[in-house]
């Protein structure tokens, strides 16, 4: 079994047919052999990849196919957090998905603690994006030494960083290894600009010392439909590790951080 647990809708220029994109999600991830997918929306409204609400109607009955909920706090207020809270209690989202580096603002930001408490009183996790390649300014935001304050302000809390803060896997690694809390999806690394910046070998050796180290942490993502699925298949299955391991890696670590019934 795999579980995608970082996709996206396909991009276009135009909004084009969400249903036709979605369509298209489902053929790519049967194709590759993964059995579902969690999917995330984009903050911005009217988004070419789907904003929460559009992206809602899209998952409704469709059993490959789970939701994280999303937000840009700086222009949304209350309003927005209580949905949030209404679509976890009704198990419509499995996580929240904050863009940091996108949107410039700090991980320690007091708007973003209503955030955090909800995914603690719900159980569930909080995505962040994290990286930025050459964009400095993004990686500000981002950094990892802000996600070990909440961690540790937080205990609770269940945090997955997308990306390893790319091309910075090393300096990720060192800040957050003892952090029980802290959790990595795989989401773009085996994109061939970041695996340029980074360097594969670095990236491998990142992946097995965490995934020894803290086997329950790592989850298969992607970033379909900006990267490869095929890509990060085989990436995940070069590494040196055991099978149990990459079963985890492949599904049982999102099987049971996102709560799925599978």
């Amino acid at each position: 079994m795999i579980i995608d647990c970082h996709v996206h809708l396909p991009l276009s220029k135009t909004k084009g047919k969400f249903k036709d994109k979605k369509a298209k999600l489902l053929r790519d991830i049967e194709r590759n052999g993964v059995d579902c997918a969690i999917l995330i929306p984009d903050n911005l409204t009217g988004s070419n990849i789907g904003d929460l609400d559009t992206c809602l109607k899209l998952v409704e009955n469709e059993e490959k196919l789970f939701l994280l909920g999303t937000i840009d706090v700086r222009k949304e207020g209350m309003r927005s957090i209580s949905k949030l809270d209404f679509l976890f209690k009704k198990g419509k989202i499995k996580g929240i998905k904050i863009y940091p580096g996108h949107d410039p603002i700090y991980l320690t930001d007091k708007r973003l603690i209503p955030l955090y408490k909800l995914c603690i009183k719900y159980n569930l996790p909080i995505m962040i994006h994290t990286g930025g390649g050459k964009m400095k300014k993004a990686r500000e935001y981002n950094d990892p030494k802000y996600i070990v304050k909440i961690a540790k302000k937080f205990p609770k809390i269940k945090i997955i960083i997308s990306h390893y803060f790319e091309p910075n896997l090393e300096y990720c690694y060192n800040l957050t290894k003892n952090f029980m809390s802290i959790y990595y999806d795989t989401s773009g690394l085996a994109d061939k600009d970041v695996v340029k910046e980074s360097g594969l070998k670095t990236i491998k050796d990142v992946l097995i010392k965490i995934a020894r180290k803290k086997p329950n942490n790592v989850l298969f993502g992607t970033d379909y439909a900006c990267c490869s699925i095929k890509k990060h298949i085989k990436l995940i299955s070069s590494l040196n590790i055991s099978k149990e391991m990459k079963d985890k890696v492949f599904y049982k670590n999102s099987k049971r951080l996102f709560r799925l019934n599978l």
